[in-house]
């Protein structure tokens, strides 16, 4: 490599906050499970949650993706709208098992650094450790972000390969680390 040429242009640093979408109604007789929305509390949790990421100046992303069911779209909504950034909905999401969820971020654009996924669990809960750990779990409650980074380029993100940095739940206040 000549003198002077950085390595970071070649293994940028990737963010990934997996956020699991907020509290949903129960359903209603003939209502399908896609179709359920937010209940009174997880629209309050979600307005906390926007929040706290506003005074936090956590409030930076590239790229959305999201489950296209009602109640992640709503999620998605509000994080796209504070954070200013590009959503993209994506049916397969939907009730999505860890290796399907991890084939949607592989599907990210290559332009984009810091990207938010917002999903279902247990699908959610589970790529979170398994991206950090395969031995790790990470049970995400509703609103729960997990924050991992990475280095490398999307198409090449594969379980055991990120850091997990932090595990949030403004709901509550509470973060962990884990450190391992």
């Amino acid at each position: 490599m000549p003198s002077g040429t950085s390595t970071h242009h070649l293994h940028p640093q990737r963010k990934i906050r997996l956020i699991r979408h907020g509290n949903a109604k129960p359903n209603r007789f003939g209502q399908a499970d896609f179709s359920r929305p937010l209940d009174k509390c997880g629209l309050d949790d979600l307005r906390s949650t926007t929040q706290q990421l506003l005074s936090r100046k956590a409030n930076t992303a590239d790229w959305l993706w999201a489950s296209s069911a009602f109640r992640t779209v709503t999620t998605a909504r509000a994080l796209s709208s504070i954070c200013n950034c590009t959503m993209q909905l994506e049916e397969d999401l939907y009730l999505a098992g860890p290796e399907l969820i991890l084939s949607v971020l592989r599907s990210t654009p290559e332009d984009f650094h810091n990207v938010i996924l917002v999903g279902h669990n247990p699908g959610i809960s589970l790529l979170a450790g398994l991206l950090n750990n395969p031995a790790l779990t990470i049970e995400l409650g509703t609103l729960g972000i997990a924050e991992l980074t990475f280095k490398g380029g999307w198409q090449d993100l594969t379980f055991g390969q990120c850091q997990h940095q932090a595990t949030y739940d403004y709901k509550t206040a509470v973060k962990s680390t884990i450190n391992n």
